[in-house]
């Protein structure tokens, strides 16, 4: 009936039929064939307010579920839980306080960055978003002043630090090599080099290392 009355209505899979959306709750698992889907995930444990349950996500872990998020092509749908008097609790303005200050540096690796990196893989240091022929290396675990990034075989021709400014690289038939870095991480959350490369960003390094869910 709803579709009768209104035939452009967009309607997500809760009534338990496939219908326009999947919204996987309290875990992020993209659909398959590119179908649409977000990801429903709260800031504790707890949807609404539950001021027993303090076991909050650190910004750091928000932003994961970001990259996450827009690695699989989905959107992310974080709730909040607002006392009754409508406030926002300090928690949670730390938290998306440093968030949003991310966002404002490394936003363009999220937003918009759902291009598939189904041929890109994880490393320690960290993992992959896309978006057509760049590709942003989401450095979560810092190496200090040289980064190596295995198995890329496309030929780099730039690479940024976003928020910041050109990198100095090696390139050799195995690795890219990122020289000059600072010692200490520029952000406690994930620091991210966009890497613009010639055509569509392959990377292997074995069957030691499969890309991330």
């Amino acid at each position: 009936m709803a579709r009768e009355l209104q035939p452009d209505i967009i309607i997500n899979n809760r009534s338990r039929l496939p219908e326009d959306f999947g919204t996987p709750e309290q875990h992020i698992t993209p659909e398959t064939e590119g179908r649409m889907w977000e990801a429903c995930m709260t800031l504790n444990g707890s949807w609404g307010y539950t001021p027993i349950d303090k076991d909050y996500k650190s910004a750091r872990a928000v932003v994961a579920m970001l990259r996450q998020v827009a690695s699989g092509g989905g959107n992310l749908l974080l709730n909040m839980g607002p006392p009754p008097d409508g406030s926002i609790l300090k928690v949670y303005r730390k938290v998306f306080g440093k968030v949003g200050q991310w966002l404002e540096r490394c936003g363009e690796s999220v937003y918009d960055a759902a291009d598939p990196v189904d041929e890109m893989d994880w490393q320690i240091t960290g993992t992959w978003t896309r978006k057509g022929s760049a590709v942003y290396f989401h450095c979560r675990c810092w190496p200090g002043t040289e980064l190596v990034i295995g198995g890329l075989k496309n030929r780099v021709l730039s690479v940024r630090m976003l928020g910041g400014d050109e990198v100095a690289f090696e390139q050799s038939a195995d690795r890219l090599v990122l020289k000059g870095l600072p010692e200490k991480a520029p952000s406690k959350l994930a620091t991210v080099f966009r890497i613009d490369v010639e055509g569509k960003p392959v990377q292997k390094l074995g069957v030691l290392m499969t890309a991330e869910a």
